[in-house]
């Protein structure tokens, strides 16, 4: 994959992440809904997205693991040090959300939503701190090259 393909490939897959946290967010107000029959709705909805919340978490493992990455083959020391450690704390936040959803009924969601929301906020912010450093070494790596050769 050459480098342009690799920037477009981690954009599109945030991307992708992003629409699915919105899905995930309709879940979670289904689930604060008043209405019983509703919140038990949301439980079930939220129960089948439970594969595609862990598919979330292995977008960051992929992104530590694959070398091709250009998140991480960019990164300075302490950007990779600072985006595994966010990766880590997502792990965890991210496997206490679907432990507190196993146990979870539709008279007790309180805990669950407050839960899922943090952990949307966070995983918003983390792609957001992501996305900004993938426009920097897109513009160092891709542009400027181009406006050197150029010049």
């Amino acid at each position: 994959m050459d480098l342009r393909q690799a920037f477009e490939s981690a954009h599109a897959e945030h991307a992708e992440i992003l629409e699915f946290l919105n899905t995930w967010e309709d879940a979670l107000k289904l689930i604060a809904d008043p209405d019983c029959d509703v919140r038990c709705q949301g439980l079930r909805q939220l129960q089948g997205m439970e594969g595609k919340i862990v598919e979330v978490c292995e977008h960051c493992r992929q992104e530590e693991e694959d070398p091709d990455s250009p998140l991480l083959r960019f990164a300075e020391a302490a950007d990779r040090a600072r985006i595994k450690d966010e990766h880590f704390r997502l792990y965890r936040a991210n496997y206490e959300f679907r432990r507190e959803m196993e146990f979870t009924t539709s008279s007790f969601t309180d805990d669950l939503v407050l839960q899922g929301q943090r952990l949307l906020k966070a995983l918003r912010d983390h792609i957001a701190c992501e996305e900004e450093l993938l426009r920097r070494f897109e513009i160092e790596q891709l542009h400027l090259p181009e406006a050197v050769a150029q010049a």
